[in-house]
């Protein structure tokens, strides 16, 4: 779900309709928050990637800012926060957390999206996705206990509410330092998006000399 309103073929468009990524447009390759959201470590640039597992282009855009987030600099803090529209989709900001409890985003993160996406699985509740995973090799009872644990549960309920103070009415997106927000189909391709937070992070780093 690229948004609740369906507007993905802008990121089909050619990178020469849309403004230069070398100097982003306010207003249309990103936008300022109104109120700044209060970032989890102040002394970090925080950018934060909101996605859902059941969105094809959250599952290509993985695949592009996965790689460069691997290599941010120090000053730098990177997240994933999954969007879960409604209650529906809870089980499947659950099964993030809980592979990051049990430190088995790599390689379950990747083949959670492939079943969705690739493969047309449809997981209606935790216990789905966990014989799934399980049947891909994961501990069962350990990601369920990850799932059923207070920590998960908290760092769920947070994840709604980081989405709902960002505003984010669609998938993918980022945020830059609590100020920023831009997405692919802002700015018409992925690699563009990426190059908008490179712009902003380094904004963000003048800002603080």
């Amino acid at each position: 779900m690229l948004r609740r309103t369906i507007l993905s073929t802008s990121l089909l468009a050619p990178l020469s309709v849309f403004a230069s990524v070398e100097a982003p447009v306010q207003g249309q390759d990103y936008t300022v928050l109104p109120t700044p959201v209060q970032t989890q470590n102040s002394k970090k640039i925080e950018v934060l990637t909101f996605f859902g597992y059941f969105c094809p282009h959250c599952y290509s855009y993985e695949k592009v800012i996965s790689p460069w987030a691997e290599k941010l600099p120090d000053d730098v803090s990177y997240q994933l926060i999954p969007v879960a529209w409604n209650e529906n989709f809870n089980h499947f900001s659950t099964a993030f957390y809980a592979l990051e409890a049990t430190k088995q985003i790599k390689p379950y993160h990747l083949k959670l999206f492939d079943a969705v996406i690739k493969q047309g699985k449809e997981f209606t509740n935790i216990n789905q996705i966990a014989d799934y995973l399980a049947s891909e090799g994961m501990n069962k009872k350990d990601f369920l206990k990850a799932a059923n644990s207070f920590t998960v549960k908290m760092k769920t309920d947070r994840a709604m509410k980081t989405w709902l103070a960002y505003g984010i009415d669609g998938t993918p997106a980022n945020a830059v330092n609590g100020k920023f927000i831009t997405a692919p189909h802002m700015v018409g391709t992925r690699e563009g998006a990426i190059k908008v937070i490179e712009k902003l992070i380094e904004q963000e780093r003048k800002n603080r000399k």
